[in-house]
């Protein structure tokens, strides 16, 4: 990692699988099943989902999940759980917390 690279922290099991809930309820809402190489695209006001790793093979990361509020940004390498990091270090409060608005978010349920 160079200077000029923010720090990633890698996730651990228990926010992996919120994530997993959410890109389900996204699969779901698009009609289709969850396919862990190619992940359903989503953005609104509140995140955004992409397979952003499409036939990329450079080393360059590219956000596939980011969370507008703070961003926060989640990648995995050319599938769902492979190598997943996060941009930030955070709590599972915090990750809890910023799942929970994104599900909200899909249905509209935000105040």
């Amino acid at each position: 990692m160079t200077t000029n690279e923010p720090a990633q922290f890698e996730m651990f099991r228990d926010p992996f699988k919120m994530l997993i809930v959410l890109l389900n309820l996204v699969a779901e809402q698009q009609g289709m099943e969850l396919d862990y190489e190619k992940v359903p695209s989503f953005e609104n006001e509140t995140f955004l989902i992409r397979h952003a790793n499409n036939g990329d093979i450079s080393d360059e990361r590219i956000p596939n999940f980011i969370y507008k509020k703070d961003g926060t940004e989640i990648t995995w390498y050319h599938y769902l759980g492979r190598d997943i990091y996060c941009s930030k270090d955070l709590s599972r409060e915090e990750y809890n917390k910023m799942f929970v608005d994104c599900m909200a978010s899909l249905y509209q349920l935000n105040g």
